[in-house]
């Protein structure tokens, strides 16, 4: 099944009771609250959590001019399309595998003591939706009927049910993403082993 914005749009003003758009370019309320606010509540939505469909690594070169002062180097985050687009930093791969290594994000800079290439794994900016699956995209959709709901029926009652009904997908959609892969590597304290 092929995922497209407008379906996650459309899938948005279902719940709503709206008619569905055609396009972003539709010349009617509808398409015109779906084009302004579909991409900011997709970022949103992707950078809340660390989806496995929007995680992604990188190898940054230092650029030219070091900080002032703090760190030794400092990088650009990733602008898109290719690498994607830095949503949020998750971790910075230190000298020692699996450490992560002090780093500072200032504006669209990494400052960190790590010399080059760094190794940043972060959430992309995905702008295909055919990569979120159908929970990350309903997900998404449930958001944007959440957001949408006010200015298309003027009714709070609806934005507050829709809101919940956000949260509901985001915690299913949540549960499924979390069983993909390897649970991370788990931390244990010399206190907790103690008591074992």
């Amino acid at each position: 099944m092929s995922i497209s914005d407008v379906s996650i749009c459309n899938r948005a003003l279902d719940m709503l009771g709206a008619d569905p758009v055609m396009s972003f370019d539709d010349d009617n309320q509808s398409g015109r609250l779906c084009k302004r606010n579909y991409a900011a509540i997709r970022d949103a939505v992707l950078r809340a959590y660390p989806w496995n469909p929007a995680v992604r690594r990188a190898a940054l070169p230092a650029l030219s001019v070091a900080p002032a002062w703090g760190f030794a180097y400092q990088y650009s985050l990733p602008e898109g399309p290719e690498p994607p687009g830095c949503l949020r930093v998750l971790a910075i791969e230190g000298e020692t595998e699996g450490a992560s290594s002090p780093y500072r994000i200032e504006g669209r800079r990494i400052l960190s003591d790590d010399g080059p290439p760094l190794r940043l794994l972060y959430i992309g900016q995905i702008t295909d939706p055919n990569e979120f699956g159908p929970l990350l995209a309903d997900a998404i959709a449930a958001r944007l009927a959440a957001e949408l709901a006010y200015p298309l029926t003027a009714s709070t009652a609806l934005s507050q049910v829709l809101t919940e009904t956000y949260r509901d997908k985001l915690v299913e959609a949540r549960a499924i993403d979390a069983q993909e892969g390897t649970p991370g590597r788990i931390v244990t304290h010399d206190w907790v082993e103690s008591r074992i």
